[in-house]
């Protein structure tokens, strides 16, 4: 009984602080390059390019951004990199970012991303591999 009153008391007693939750920005500026006609070879230095007029000037509320390569399937489906970034810590408001194509298979099914977001990825494109 003892226990169930210290409970109470502690329950009366201990306030909850609300946390005031910022509001997120999602901000997916479309890729300009590479296009659906980009060749690429592995080893060479490349940049993507991204729109930004339709951000109007607004600040996202992470400026830093990171490109993922990914490959798009037949049916639709994006398979994306997630733990080998090609490029990342640069500023969005850059609209650009040299960066190596990385060591993979040729292929034509290849897709940049920026910030890993399904919005904004590129056409896709061909990379010229080690095969």
């Amino acid at each position: 009984m003892h226990l169930v009153s210290l409970l109470l008391a502690l329950a009366v007693t201990t306030r909850a602080t609300p946390v005031a939750l910022s509001e997120r920005d999602s901000i997916a500026p479309p890729i300009t390059q590479p296009t659906a006609k980009t060749v690429w070879k592995t080893g060479e230095t490349q940049t993507v390019t991204w729109d930004l007029s339709g951000l109007a000037g607004v600040q996202p509320s992470n400026p830093t951004a990171q490109i993922l390569l990914g490959t798009l399937s037949a049916d639709g489906s994006i398979h994306l990199l997630v733990s080998t970034p090609i490029a990342s810590g640069f500023p969005i408001l850059g609209g650009n970012v040299s960066l190596v194509v990385p060591s993979v298979a040729s292929g034509g099914n290849y897709i940049v991303c920026l910030f890993g977001s399904t919005r904004d990825i590129s056409p896709a494109f061909t990379i010229v591999g080690t095969n």
